[in-house]
């Protein structure tokens, strides 16, 4: 309809999710944060968790499911629908799976049977006869369905070999499959539980823009809210003075390989150095006092409050200031070449816990 040139009107009012956090993320890259939503009376507990399933392996030549993922998605569905059997009938929560293929679909739907099985007393969550009976539904076939509790199965993730996660995640990676990743996780109204057997930074960047945004928002689930304005996706342009660009060489000359500019808004890391043992993620942002620098209104946002806020989502702040770069850039960089050797060190080995 829209291709055929009709007027649009979009419906800014959004009531399906009991907390903001269940459509924050969509609302921001999907609907040009125009959505008018609620913020819910009790914010304790974030409406969209991340629950990280390192033992995990995708089956990915044979079955191409991911069992245990699938045996800790039931498993926690299960202990919630038990306990939701002390209450009410109208106070009990409706529970949803949404996988990323029709195997992973039917290996959860066969587990739930089991447990029906094992457990008669969960019947009344998967009666046909109820509004809302607990579905489990496939990326492609979600569309329409919404529950209280819903379950996102990422399925994918490392083979056996245990090499790097492939980019590949079937319908994400068709042209339009960020609307399919939109539906996916907007579905539930109380609370959505994020089960993967990586993280985020794990995930190389891709092209493709429904893999770039399931990248994201694995970030968004495990951070929370403070990740969709600190989303980086790579450089967004060239150098932003020629300060930064004689650091970053002298940096690359020492096999540090950098991203300049990194981030989507006016608020960007001059040089951010890629972690080398960590595909996509980076071991520090080096902050010069350059052009974006000295765009900063005040001393306490220049000095003071962007460090802050990058630390607090996870950066390691280093600085190479102006006068001392031109006095003695050998030094300067001497400083921040062992900095990063030092982070990296600490990474690579922490400290062991004093055992006293």
């Amino acid at each position: 309809m829209m291709a055929s040139g009709l007027p649009t009107l979009q419906l800014n009012w959004h009531y399906r999710s009991q907390h903001e956090s269940l459509i924050a993320f969509s609302n921001w890259n999907y609907y040009g944060n125009k959505l008018v939503t609620f913020p819910a009376a009790d914010v304790a507990d974030r409406g969209v968790q991340f629950r990280y399933v390192p033992d995990a392996i995708y089956d990915r030549g044979k079955s191409k499911t991911n069992q245990t993922e699938a045996e800790a998605i039931v498993a926690d569905a299960v202990k919630r629908m038990k306990q939701n059997l002390e209450l009410s009938v109208e106070d009990r929560s409706t529970f949803g799976v949404i996988t990323f293929n029709s195997q992973q679909q039917s290996l959860i739907q066969d587990l739930f049977d089991q447990a029906q099985r094992d457990n008669p007393e969960l019947d009344w969550y998967f009666s046909d006869d109820r509004v809302e009976p607990t579905v489990v539904k496939n990326l492609e076939n979600v569309q329409g369905d919404e529950r209280g509790v819903m379950y996102f199965s990422i399925t994918f993730g490392k083979a056996i070999s245990g090499k790097a996660i492939p980019l590949t995640f079937g319908a994400l990676n068709r042209d339009g499959g960020e609307r399919r990743l939109n539906v996916a996780i907007t579905r539930a109204r109380e609370q959505l539980l994020v089960f993967c057997s990586f993280r985020a930074d794990e995930l190389k960047l891709s092209k493709k823009r429904g893999v770039a945004d399931l990248k994201a928002f694995l970030e968004y689930a495990e951070k929370g809210p403070v990740a969709i304005a600190a989303r980086t996706e790579g450089s967004v342009g060239g150098y932003d003075s020629p300060f930064e660009e004689a650091v970053a060489d002298a940096l690359t000359d020492r096999s540090w390989q950098l991203v300049p500019q990194v981030g989507v808004s006016g608020f960007r890391v001059d040089l951010g150095v890629q972690h080398p043992d960590k595909p996509g993620a980076f071991l520090a942002g080096v902050e010069c006092d350059g052009a974006t620098y000295h765009r900063s209104a005040i001393a306490r946002d220049r000095d003071k409050t962007r460090q802050q806020v990058l630390e607090s989502l996870g950066w390691n702040i280093l600085r190479v200031w102006s006068p001392d770069w031109w006095y003695d850039s050998a030094s300067a960089i001497e400083i921040i070449d062992s900095e990063l050797k030092r982070l990296l060190e600490e990474e690579r080995n922490p400290p062991a816990e004093d055992a006293s």
